[in-house]
């Protein structure tokens, strides 16, 4: 009677397994295809599109805020803002948040630019930090920059005071450590525009690795990837995040993440909900999930969208220890604004958002790595007491590993043939071989970080961490 009770559980927990795994092939898989219908779709809708007629069109284009936050960004202010105010675009404006840096990003700033401290009078719409100075520019060349000097406050405060100071109506956030595409915004304001009914509070795009390539007053100008191996593999993983998840995602209308590095959002719904909760390092996340979050509970009709063009190119650690402090930090973020939100979790109310967005970043973002140190432990425990058969593992390893790897390297096929971003054949190939080992390298430690980040979570660590810049 015993044996018979031990017999079922295991048959149990092994259906529970192979149904968590089945679950994640169909998900992925029709995410892959949501995705790969879409491109085809949008790539000959704008096969001979022309931008130039937003420039054209100076009075009606929308309004624009650039909002930068910087702290301690001496290694890439400089390339980086420079890269902004050459944006393609008729209707902007660049703020740059120093969000009290202890080295010396507001000096240069000062020096480059030709900084003056000026009076400006400010809507404190959303509290923050005390602002200590308003800079502008003597030199009519960059008359569309203002530089805010604040007290730090974190990244989230700092975005916050860039909204205070914007008169735009649309706002972009983006990270001081990244470098823009010329036509980033003609593509994500035509996004927008395309939706006449005036319903889009957010639109996304791809963002790519800059390590390694190669840049010139503030542009890019050789697209690399890089050699070492744990910046290259971050190459694949954004390629499989951005053009696979973050697309099917968008196009199903669950998408709870832009990411924090380049966004734009109508500012007048982001001041509904407050700005940035500044009490979250998941910034990001919480602030797409809780506009729509409002936009539900007040029935406002609303949009996020996702473009899926190339628009920023930003620097990714290189170090185990950087990349280990991020990971832990979008664990905790990701954990956090799951907690915040846990309303919208299955319920109809909030449609796919809620139904599909919110499931899918509970079960297969969050839970991914818990669930696989499960396996590990129950595979232990099963060798110990004898009942692993080793046949049954060995193919359901292998098909795994076939399947994760064909899923990266679909990422890179996409890429290659909708955007083709990288021009030599052996950064393609330098690609492929990321992705074939990474089973074995980087998906363990991942996976590593993920446990630590929800640890950390547990034992209420708040902390951001940081990475050292190495500058465009």
């Amino acid at each position: 009677m015993e044996s018979n009770f031990y017999i079922g559980f295991w048959q149990i927990i092994n259906m529970l397994f192979l149904t968590y795994s089945m679950a994640i092939v169909i998900i992925y898989t029709g995410m892959s295809l949501v995705s790969i219908f879409h491109l085809f779709h949008y790539k000959t809708r704008n096969v001979d599109i022309n931008y130039d007629f937003l420039l054209a069109a100076a009075d009606a284009a929308p309004s624009v805020s650039v909002i930068a936050s910087a702290y301690n960004e001496s290694a890439t202010i400089i390339p980086c803002v420079r890269a902004l105010l050459n944006l393609r675009y008729s209707n902007y404006d660049v703020i740059v948040v120093n969000d009290g840096s202890t080295d010396d990003t507001l000096e240069k700033l000062k020096k480059e630019f030709q900084l003056e401290k000026q009076s400006y009078i400010i809507n404190y719409k959303i509290k923050t930090k005390k602002v200590r100075g308003i800079y502008r520019s003597e030199n009519s060349i960059f008359r569309n920059l203002i530089v805010v000097d604040k007290e730090n406050g974190g990244k989230a405060d700092a975005m916050n005071c860039g909204i205070n100071i914007s008169y735009k109506f649309y706002v972009v956030c983006v990270d001081v450590d990244s470098i823009l595409e010329r036509d980033s915004l003609l593509k994500l304001v035509k996004a927008i525009i395309e939706k006449k009914d005036g319903n889009v509070i957010g639109v996304g795009a791809s963002v790519h690795v800059a390590n390694g390539c190669k840049f010139e007053n503030g542009s890019i100008r050789e697209q690399l990837v890089p050699k070492r191996y744990f910046a290259g593999m971050q190459v694949v993983e954004y390629l499989r995040a951005f053009l696979i998840g973050r697309i099917s995602l968008g196009q199903t209308k669950s998408l709870l993440l832009i990411s924090g590095a380049l966004g734009i959002f109508k500012k007048e719904a982001m001041l509904k909900i407050g700005g940035y909760l500044t009490s979250t390092i998941g910034e990001d996340m919480e602030l797409v999930t809780h506009i729509q979050e409002y936009h539900y509970d007040k029935k406002i009709p609303h949009l996020v969208l996702y473009i899926p063009d190339p628009l920023l190119w930003t620097e990714v650690p290189e170090t185990l220890l950087s990349l280990g402090r991020q990971r832990t930090r979008w664990t905790r973020g990701l954990i956090d604004t799951l907690k915040l939100h846990k309303r919208m979790f299955l319920n109809p109310k909030y449609r796919l958002t809620g139904l599909l967005g919110y499931t899918y970043f509970f079960f297969f973002e969050w839970m991914a790595a818990i669930v696989e140190m499960i396996g590990y432990i129950y595979f232990i425990i099963a060798l110990c007491l004898g009942l692993t058969i080793w046949k049954t593992f060995f193919l359901l390893f292998v098909f795994m590993y076939l399947f994760g790897t064909t899923f990266s390297f679909l990422g890179v096929f996409i890429n290659e043939t909708s955007f083709h971003v990288y021009n030599k054949t052996k950064d393609v190939m330098r690609l492929i071989f990321y992705s074939l080992f990474e089973a074995f390298i980087y998906h363990p430690c991942i996976v590593f970080w993920s446990l630590k980040g929800n640890y950390m979570y547990l034992r209420g660590n708040k902390s951001w961490g940081t990475m050292k810049r190495k500058g465009f």
